[in-house]
């Protein structure tokens, strides 16, 4: 794998490991907690959080809004441990796809149904910033709830 892709491979891994935590340590009351009616709750993050190395991906591949709808209703994750499988099995799966790309596919370009066009090792910097602007997010519903912060590690 190109040592790029390694080295941001290892900074998603970590948000993979805190947002484990973050799962492991959520109740099911926080989990329905939503801020503002028009806004997601907890578990809606979650959920969303979970997908995005999956979706991302085949949003890159260039799938078509209709199919990445799909793809959402076909893996919905509800309980904590379906979240951190479709977490984890997608990160895996980012991971298995990105370790084959040879330098001229890394640098290959890619086009969203949007009419986005990056790299598609711009796409995997596209993700692990999603991923972390997510989290962060996650992050201050948590802390707003709680009224204090989580014992969690968000960065090494």
């Amino acid at each position: 794998m190109n040592s790029y892709c390694e080295m941001v491979f290892n900074q998603i891994h970590v948000n993979i490991h805190s947002l484990t935590a973050i799962i492991n340590d959520v109740t099911e009351e926080e989990l329905a907690y939503c801020p503002l009616p028009h806004k997601r709750s907890i578990q809606e993050l979650l959920q969303h959080l979970c997908l995005i190395c999956s979706a991302d991906y085949y949003i890159s591949l260039g799938y078509s809004a209709d199919k990445m709808n799909d793809f959402y209703l076909q893996h919905p994750a509800y309980t904590k441990l379906e979240l951190k499988a479709a977490l984890i099995e997608g990160f895996n799966q980012l991971k298995a796809v990105y370790s084959s790309f040879d330098e001229r596919k890394l640098f290959s370009l890619q086009t969203s149904y949007w009419g986005c066009t990056y790299t598609c090792f711009e796409w995997l910097l596209e993700i692990q910033s999603y991923l972390y602007h997510d989290r962060a997010e996650l992050y201050t519903l948590l802390t707003c709830y709680r009224r204090n912060g989580l014992d969690v590690v968000l960065f090494e």
